[in-house]
């Protein structure tokens, strides 16, 4: 993992000899837990500090939940659809947190649209003006398997592939697993003495 967070920090300054190419944005995949969402908002701020302002301002990105532009889409009021989503194709850099956890497709007045998928294409389209970073508990398989070949080829071009993988870092979930497991060695224990 250190290394990981090492390739990070290399890519965050722009260090062109690093192992992660600074042209490219961020595709943190991994475990549930193991906190891409934190990371991708330390990166935001470390990179406020150490890269260059561009037009006077400093560097920032956007980080929007892919459920809440899905709900954006699937709103039935003229502000909805295709409307709604296009603050997310067009802002310059812009970030997608938990990709794979939205509604697909996502209806609205009986249509239906895989929204990210359309989001994707269109920020593709757009690359060489555009930074796109992700985060998402799909391993880059799944998200072939989820959105298409052609969607997942043209991550390559847009994305470097960060695996935060390993136990959860959330103590609730992490306690509760112990328990669970904990729980079931009693009983697997209880059953063997009782035979």
């Amino acid at each position: 993992m250190k290394a990981t967070y090492s390739d990070i920090v290399h890519w965050a300054m722009m260090d062109y000899d690093g192992n992660l190419d600074p042209d490219k944005g961020l595709f943190i995949w991994g475990d549930v837990g193991t906190g891409k969402s934190t990371m991708l908002r330390i990166i935001r701020e470390f990179c406020r500090h150490v890269r260059e302002p561009v037009d006077g301002m400093r560097y920032f990105f956007r980080i929007n939940n892919v459920i809440d532009i899905c709900a954006d889409y699937a709103d039935e009021s003229p502000s909805g659809g295709y409307r709604a989503i296009q603050e997310y194709i067009n802002c310059p850099r812009q970030a997608f947190d938990e990709l794979g956890s939205e509604t697909n497709p996502t209806g609205r007045w009986g249509n239906f649209e895989n929204v990210m998928q359309y989001i994707f294409q269109r920020r593709y389209d757009n690359r060489f003006h555009q930074f796109t970073h992700v985060t998402t508990n799909y391993t880059p398989d799944q998200i072939a398997e989820y959105y298409g070949a052609r969607i997942y080829d043209r991550f390559k071009e847009m994305f470097n592939f960060v695996a935060l993988r390993g136990r959860t870092f959330r103590k609730s979930t992490q306690k509760n697993y112990e328990n669970e497991t904990k729980t079931e060695k009693d009983r697997d224990k209880l059953g063997e003495e009782t035979v």
